[in-house]
C-alpha cells in the first residue's frame, strides 16, 4: 500500500475507533424509580438527556472523558470513564442519584426534645451545614484543614472529603438543588456518587458570587435573582425565564435608612479627604475614586483605608453596624405559591408558579417586640416561622399563615441554648447551632422536636 494511503487508512481507522466509545443505561433515583430529563454530558461538546423512563444513550469523543449527571434535587455526580467496564468499545451503567431535597412523612410529637447531631471540639470547628437528603452535609475546619461530612440525622458519619486549603467559609444550596462551597479564591460543586462525596472542578469565586449566590429559587423555567442595593437598603427580584426574558418582579427600598446612611458617609469622607493634600482631594470631588462609587462604598478594604484617626475609625464602625441592619424581604416558595415578603412596606405578595398576577396580604408580625430579622421555612410541611427573642432572650418561633398573614401559632423551646445561630428547619425539627455553655466556646449542632414546645 502506498505510504499516503497507509495515512488516510490509519486515520480512518482511528476515527472510526474513536467513534465506538458508547455508554448507555439508565438514570435512577435511591428508590430505582426513573430519573426522566437527567442531563449527562462529557467534556462541552457532548450532552444528552435521559427518557421519560430514564434511559440514555451518549457516544464519547474519547475514553479517558469524565460523564457528569445532573438533575434538579440530586446531587450531580461524576463518573470517571476509565474506572467504566467497556466490551467493544461500549458499556452499560445504572446510574444511582442521590436526592440533595426529600419528602419525608410528619413527624409525631414523639421522642426526645433535643438531641445532638454534632459536637465540637478544642481543634474542631462546624462553619456551616445544610439538608443533603435524609441526612446532612457538614461544613467543618479540623486545625488547618478543611473537610465536609455526610451525616445522617443522628450524627453517625455517612463518608468525608477533604476539601483543598482556601479556607472554605460557605455552603450554599443553589437554586438548581446542588451544592456549592466557596472559598476566599475558588469555588467548587459538589457532587455525590452514592454516599461518596466529590467536588467537580473548581471555578473563581467570583463567578460564584455574581451566577451562582443571586440564583434564590427556579420554578419550571423560570428562574429568580436576587439584587442588592449599594447600602443593603434595597433590593430587587428578577425573574429570566427560558426564552432569557428579563422581568422585574419587585423592587423595595427603605429610603430612610439609605438616607441616614448616606448622610453618614459623607460626613465619613469629608472628615477624611482633610487628611489628604489638594489633589487628591480633587480626584474624590470629581468622583474618580472608588470611595464615590454606589456599589464599592461598603468594601471592607474601601472603609478600611478611610480609618487614619480615632474619630474616623469609630465613625466607620458605626456607620457599618447601620448598614448591617439591611432591608429584610426573602422570596419564598410556600406549597403552590412564590411569597416575597416584604417587611418594609408591611405586605406579602404573593405570586402563582406561573406568575400569573399576585395577591397582598397585610402583614404586620414584624412590628412586635422581639423580631430577629429572619424568615425560616419548612419546605416539607410547608410552614413559615418568624424568629423573635422571648423573655431573657430566649428563643420563639412564631408560626405565620401566608393566607393571612397573622400569626397562628408560637412555640418556645426552651432547651435551645441562648447563643444559638444558623436556624433551619425541615419536617417539624428545629436544627441550629448553639453553644450549651458561655464560658466553654466549644458548640454543637441540635435538632430539636418543635411541636414538642407548641403553646
Amino acid at each position: 500500500m502506498k505510504p499516503g494511503l497507509t495515512c488516510i487508512f490509519l486515520l480512518l481507522t482511528c476515527l472510526q475507533l474513536r467513534a465506538q466509545w458508547l455508554v448507555a443505561g439508565q438514570v435512577v433515583g435511591e428508590d430505582g424509580e426513573p430519573i426522566a430529563g437527567a442531563t449527562l454530558s462529557a467534556g462541552e461538546s457532548r450532552q444528552v438527556s435521559s427518557d421519560e423512563q430514564g434511559y440514555f444513550s451518549l457516544q464519547l469523543d474519547e475514553r479517558s472523558a469524565a460523564i457528569v449527571v445532573r438533575h434538579l434535587g440530586f446531587f450531580p455526580l461524576r463518573i470517571l470513564t476509565d474506572t467504566v467496564p467497556f466490551r467493544e468499545g461500549r458499556a452499560q451503567l445504572r446510574i444511582q442519584m442521590a436526592p440533595v431535597t426529600t419528602m419525608l412523612p410528619e413527624i409525631a410529637i414523639s421522642g426526645r426534645p433535643i438531641e445532638t447531631v454534632f459536637r465540637e471540639h478544642y481543634n474542631t470547628f462546624l462553619i456551616d451545614y445544610g439538608f443533603a437528603g435524609k441526612d446532612l452535609l457538614l461544613l467543618v475546619r479540623e486545625k488547618k484543614k478543611y473537610y465536609l461530612r455526610l451525616v445522617s440525622d443522628s450524627g453517625a458519619e455517612l463518608s468525608g472529603l477533604q476539601l483543598p486549603d482556601d479556607r472554605p467559609a460557605l455552603l450554599h444550596l443553589s437554586c438548581l438543588g446542588n451544592f456549592h462551597v466557596a472559598g476566599d479564591r475558588w469555588a467548587w460543586e459538589i457532587a455525590c456518587n452514592g454516599k461518596q462525596l466529590d467536588t467537580l472542578p473548581r471555578y473563581p469565586v467570583g463567578a460564584f458570587h455574581e451566577l451562582i449566590e443571586p440564583c434564590v429559587l427556579r420554578e419550571g423555567d423560570n428562574y429568580f435573582f436576587r439584587k442588592a442595593g449599594a447600602l443593603r437598603q434595597a433590593v430587587q427580584y428578577w425573574c429570566i425565564d427560558a426564552e432569557q426574558n428579563r422581568r422585574l418582579l419587585v423592587s423595595i427600598r427603605d429610603q430612610v435608612a439609605e438616607q441616614l446612611l448616606m448622610r453618614q458617609y459623607r460626613s465619613i469622607l469629608a472628615a477624611y479627604m482633610r487628611t489628604l493634600n489638594t489633589i487628591d482631594q480633587g480626584e474624590i470631588l470629581a468622583g474618580n475614586t472608588l470611595l464615590t462609587d454606589p456599589d464599592q462604598l461598603l468594601k471592607p478594604e474601601n472603609l478600611l483605608k478611610m480609618a487614619e484617626s480615632n474619630e474616623l475609625v469609630a465613625a466607620i464602625g458605626y456607620f457599618d453596624l447601620l448598614a448591617t441592619d439591611s432591608v429584610y424581604a426573602p422570596l419564598l416558595k410556600i406549597g403552590n405559591k412564590i411569597g416575597v415578603f416584604d417587611h418594609v412596606n408591611d405586605v406579602l405578595l404573593l405570586y402563582d408558579t406561573a406568575l400569573r398576577g399576585d395577591t397582598a396580604v397585610a402583614i404586620e408580625y414584624h412590628r412586635r417586640p422581639g423580631w430577629r430579622k429572619q424568615l425560616i421555612v419548612d419546605a416539607v410541611l410547608d410552614r413559615v416561622y418568624g424568629r423573635f427573642s422571648g423573655r431573657n432572650g430566649a428563643l420563639l418561633l412564631k408560626e405565620i399563615d401566608p393566607a393571612t398573614g397573622r400569626v397562628c401559632r408560637e412555640y418556645a423551646p426552651e432547651v435551645a441554648p441562648y447563643l444559638s445561630e444558623r436556624f433551619k428547619m425541615r419536617n417539624g425539627y428545629l436544627y441550629f447551632i448553639g453553644q450549651p455553655q458561655v464560658n466553654v466556646p466549644d458548640r454543637q449542632l441540635y435538632r430539636i422536636n418543635l411541636f414538642a414546645f407548641g403553646k
